[in-house]
């Protein structure tokens, strides 16, 4: 800090003190920048326009502030008090501006989030602890910051407002919340003063009787915050959009994959912003618009199969319309990112094809491995399911594993996985018998159309000796693909 303020009883003793600062400047060789300075004279709580200028030894000559003028002291405008109302205004305006020039931007969802808590956010916290700012305006802000969000389709104007203030980690998209942010400075301010028992600091808190932001003098005083946990539990509490939270936390679900699209934050954030519509069964769906937005429209049935309700989950996951093309691309593209990288592991492809472009073969072998996509196995007995989406045999090992894809609602999960056990197990036990294997594996693959990752996934993508890292890739094809089907539904005619 290079900005000085002398305090001083007396014009004459100002004088001295200046003539302190300018020899001080002048002997390590700072010059004084005059056109930044100004003095003051007060008197009975009044500015004194005196019109007099101070003249130092070494010619420099400071001029006196008037009633009408004001100076900028660290950022802040202020003469014999801060100007609070006219840096209010300022500070809103810069915030947003930055806001704007940032949601114009095509920075990805989380590296947008963060900007915004870095470069437009702190142009108004920069204030706390300065400025007195009431829940009011803080939360007149949050809104204004949430309708810019909306108004460029980041942020659902139904969506969840809590989790917009969630960390990542947690499952929400990293926005820092003012009335929050401001607690926590205040209070980190308040533990300075009260750390410090040196005459100086009780003076200052003997005299803040609700002078400044911090209210020094009341011990008791405790600005508003809120921990990720209660704002978790606040989540989880609303009907509607605790759902998904709700699910997040069941055994049958890992919570740390299931957020591991948020953690790296590689959406748009307009796509984001989607998904956790989609999450939040906020979309307009004919269900929602009945039941929850209470319009008169004639019927909640699907517009596609009539046969269900129109929910968020049967357009995700249930319509009998959408499931021959719709469904079968998104399962197809998240079995394409494992057939490919199994083959290229068993030496059966040599170089890895972008996802969208590659076509699996329906068998793949070398001397070892045989590899089959979407085939049917042939059995002496016949059974009813005997054709997953991928069999690996292993002829040294004398092994099988039959690998099936399969993308739920987030409340099937559980079902899901036995139903996949159940289903093959006769297919298992035919082919162990028909090739005389000694090992015979059964291995569900399942996500949920919200990205939700089974807990099982991990075990069984080790199983298969394949990267971690393939379980984020086919994530992200299934949120993508789920917003795809939603946005195709409700633009459709």
């Amino acid at each position: 800090m290079d900005d000085l303020k002398l305090y001083a009883a007396s014009l004459e003793q100002l004088k001295r003190q200046l003539e302190i600062v300018a020899a001080f400047s002048d002997s390590i060789n700072m010059r004084m920048g005059i056109n930044k300075c100004a003095t003051l004279e007060v008197k009975r709580g009044k500015m004194q326009d005196t019109g007099q200028q101070t003249t130092l030894l070494n010619n420099v000559t400071i001029p006196t502030l008037t009633d009408k003028q004001t100076y900028r002291y660290l950022g802040v405008q202020q003469a014999l008090e801060i100007k609070t109302s006219e840096m209010k205004d300022l500070y809103r305006e810069i915030l947003h501006s930055r806001l704007n020039l940032l949601l114009k931007s095509k920075l990805s969802s989380k590296s947008l989030f963060n900007a915004i808590n870095i470069w437009a956010i702190p142009s108004i916290t920069f204030s706390f602890g300065i400025l007195t700012w009431s829940t009011t305006e803080l939360r007149e802000i949050d809104r204004n910051i949430r309708t810019t969000l909306t108004k460029f389709g980041i942020h659902h104007p139904h969506s969840s407002k809590i989790r917009l203030y969630l960390s990542r980690r947690q499952g929400g998209r990293g926005l820092l919340n003012l009335e929050d942010t401001h607690g926590k400075h205040i209070e980190n301010l308040r533990t300075y003063f009260y750390k410090n028992n040196s005459p100086l600091f009780q003076a200052i808190r003997m005299a803040d009787d609700n002078l400044s932001a911090l209210k020094l003098s009341s011990r008791d005083y405790h600005p508003t915050q809120r921990t990720d946990e209660e704002l978790k539990h606040e989540w989880r509490s609303m009907a509607l959009h605790g759902r998904y939270p709700g699910h997040l936390e069941k055994e049958e679900i890992n919570k740390t994959e299931s957020l591991r699209y948020l953690r790296a934050g590689y959406l748009f954030p307009e796509t984001e912003g989607r998904l956790m519509a989609i999450q939040d069964q906020v979309m307009p769906t004919r269900m929602y618009l009945r039941h929850i937005a209470k319009q008169d429209i004639p019927s909640d049935r699907c517009r596609k199969c009539s046969q269900a309700p129109e929910s968020i989950q049967h357009i995700t996951s249930s319509c009998t319309i959408m499931a021959p093309r719709d469904y079968l691309d998104r399962h197809n593209a998240m079995a394409k990112i494992y057939h490919q990288q199994m083959a290229l592991k068993l030496g059966l492809l040599q170089h890895e094809i972008e996802q969208h472009l590659y076509c699996p073969q329906t068998l793949l072998q070398n001397e070892r491995y045989r590899l089959y996509w979407d085939a049917t196995m042939l059995t002496d007995r016949g059974v009813a399911h005997n054709r997953p989406d991928i069999t690996l045999f292993d002829k040294q090992r004398e092994s099988c594993f039959i690998i099936d894809v399969t993308i739920p609602a987030d409340d099937n999960v559980s079902r899901a996985y036995a139903e996949k056990l159940n289903k093959y197990g006769d297919l298992a036990f035919q082919l162990k018998e028909l090739y005389n294997l000694k090992s015979m594996s059964i291995i569900p693959l399942i996500i949920t159309v919200n990205g939700l990752v089974e807990h099982h996934l991990i075990e069984n993508t080790e199983r298969l000796k394949l990267d971690l890292n393939i379980i984020s890739q086919a994530q992200k094809q299934v949120i993508l693909y789920t917003t795809r089907i939603v946005r195709k539904f409700l633009q459709g005619p």
